[in-house]
């Protein structure tokens, strides 16, 4: 049986265009079940995630989607395009939870690049700062955040990049999704 090999996917520093916004793909609609297990795997003891009737009492009609879970899933939806190729993410900024979220709406994601920069230790390398939004399929922005993404020259990687691009995968802006 032959070997099949991995492709990679992701954009190298070369392709991020400061200004540029990318549409993530997909979306994701949260389900009531999810939400609960989350809450109960983190260990999260606030009633507002678990208890419906100490929801309602500040005014919710049901328990909310659990911050980090909705903060988790909208960055999820942001790797393919943002971070596949990186090497380390340098942390998060500015993050705003905008308005409760509930189990069954779905989310959607766009990141807009506000600035790159090469590396100052090593030329194979840049920073990339983008800001995040997290949309309800309604077009509501529940959360936006900034963060910064070590990421792969292409040129340092040359052959690697040229082997493993997927078919389809645009190198400017305008590949965008």
């Amino acid at each position: 049986m032959a070997k099949r090999k991995l492709r990679r996917t992701g954009r190298y520093f070369e392709e991020f265009e400061v200004g540029a916004t990318y549409h993530h793909h997909w979306g994701r609609t949260l389900a009531e079940g999810e939400c609960r297990l989350f809450t109960t795997w983190t260990m999260n003891a606030n009633p507002l995630y678990f208890n419906e009737a100490y929801a309602r009492s500040p005014g919710h009609s049901r328990c909310p989607v659990p911050p980090l879970l909705l903060m988790n899933v909208v960055f999820g939806l942001s790797v393919e395009d943002l971070s596949e190729q990186a090497l380390a993410h340098l942390g998060y900024w500015n993050m705003r939870f905008l308005r409760p979220v509930y189990p069954g709406q779905t989310l959607l994601a766009e990141s807009t690049v506000l600035d790159k920069r090469p590396s100052e230790s090593k030329d194979d390398r840049g920073i990339v700062h983008v800001r995040t939004t997290g949309r309800t399929e309604d077009g509501e922005v529940v959360l936006t955040y900034e963060r910064k993404i070590l990421v792969k020259r292409r040129s340092a990687y040359a052959r690697e990049a040229e082997e493993l691009r997927p078919p389809g995968l645009k190198a400017t802006p305008e590949g965008a999704r």
